[in-house]
């Protein structure tokens, strides 16, 4: 049974890999003309280096990837330490690290062992538009690529899908926050926030988190503000000038850190509802395509890869004429999950930015319960397998 994928990011190379596994034969069609991740740093937890791991990347991935022993949470205005969390029992309880990694590097590794396997990527090839019946999916697309004809198609070409409004999903809102990102070469980062940890600082109305990259060689940097509306697009340039008010009364050793990038790129955050439309008929979208969700709980690019392990094994087996119902059968599996992650995230933030004196219940609330207990409040995301392996 051949398939067409719709996205070269995370979540499509993925499930390309996931799927070629089980003998389908695939094919992945990308719009832009040259894989050049953006962004900085993703945060790869236990449920997503499980099925990364299931699919023989764990040597690539260690090549590039950071393993963490602790989230560090601290106060923005004054550095002091709430809480940390031991990361380091991650692989004992749930199969797998704690790791980080730049996204070029990850996609790097997925294209590779996408390239090995022999799967075929198509590089500038838009979807415009899309038409399904009983039997096929028939992609169109723009500058006059020549249509492709498929058993099933799955979308995963991002926030901005072109399938989203066609299987009539509402398009993605603008939450209000704003986040500014950078990655710095470590020998420029001072003692305080170095080391094998997330770091995560809380204060009035903005967050901030650190964590290593590039085998160590750099520190990502990932800033969150409020923002009155999306501004001009994806990816914008910002000047040093326009961050730094937003961390006016934070700790001067962060401010300082902060001041050592001269320009931060910008990505205006969203979040969009998931339903039953994600699977219509031979259509299924999976990662930010079909839940477009809020970075707070660092599973964004895990709930990609997740979409992709649970839809490579519902169609394990699967004849042609078993393709609809197996994809209502996945979509039933992932939603609950997926809204629940959407929930989570979206209460992070909230949290993360409160005022006094919600902060200070907030703080006393998290040195109160340990950081032994809070990792054990993630059994149920970290622990996480596809239905087959459960």
């Amino acid at each position: 049974m051949d398939i067409a994928i719709a996205g070269a990011g995370i979540g499509g190379l993925t499930a390309a890999l996931a799927l070629a596994r089980r003998g389908f034969a695939v094919e992945i069609y990308e719009r832009a003309a040259a894989l050049e991740e953006a962004g900085a740093g993703i945060q790869l937890t236990p449920n997503a280096l499980n099925v990364l791991f299931g699919l023989g990347l764990g040597p690539a991935l260690e090549a590039h990837m950071v393993v963490m022993d602790a989230v560090r949470i601290r106060k923005g205005a004054t550095g002091g330490l709430i809480q940390q969390i031991p990361l380091g029992q991650c692989r004992q309880r749930w199969g797998a690290p704690y790791g980080v990694i730049h996204r070029a590097d990850l996609q790097a590794v997925l294209v590779a062992a996408v390239r090995q396997r022999g799967i075929p990527l198509h590089l500038s090839r838009e979807l415009h538009s899309v038409r399904q019946d009983q039997k096929r999916v028939i992609l169109s697309f723009a500058a006059g690529a020549p249509d492709v004809s498929a058993r099933m198609l799955i979308g995963a070409d991002g926030l901005w899908s072109k399938l989203r409004p066609l299987l009539g999903l509402e398009q993605p809102r603008f939450v209000g926050r704003r986040a500014w990102r950078a990655v710095i070469p470590m020998q420029d980062v001072p003692v305080l926030f170095q080391g094998l940890m997330t770091g995560l600082w809380l204060g009035d109305n903005a967050h901030f988190v650190h964590y290593p990259v590039r085998s160590g060689q750099a520190l990502n940097l990932v800033a969150v503000t409020s923002a009155e509306d999306a501004g001009p697009g994806w990816s914008t340039p910002q000047p040093l000038q326009a961050l730094l008010p937003h961390y006016a009364g934070w700790d001067g050793r962060l401010r300082t850190l902060l001041a050592t990038v001269p320009q931060w790129r910008t990505w205006p955050l969203f979040e969009g509802r998931a339903d039953g439309r994600i699977a219509t008929g031979r259509i299924a979208l999976i990662g930010d395509a079909a839940h477009p969700m809020l970075p707070f709980i660092a599973q964004g690019g895990a709930a990609a890869i997740e979409d992709a392990a649970e839809l490579a094994a519902q169609l394990s087996g699967a004849d042609d004429n078993d393709v609809p119902a197996r994809l209502q059968d996945w979509s039933r599996l992932r939603l609950p999950r997926v809204g629940r992650i959407q929930a989570e995230a979206r209460s992070n933030g909230e949290r993360y930015h409160w005022r006094w004196p919600l902060a200070a219940a907030r703080d006393l609330g998290l040195s109160a319960l340990g950081g032994r207990r809070l990792l054990e409040r993630y059994d149920w995301l970290y622990g996480w397998k596809p239905t087959q392996t459960a």
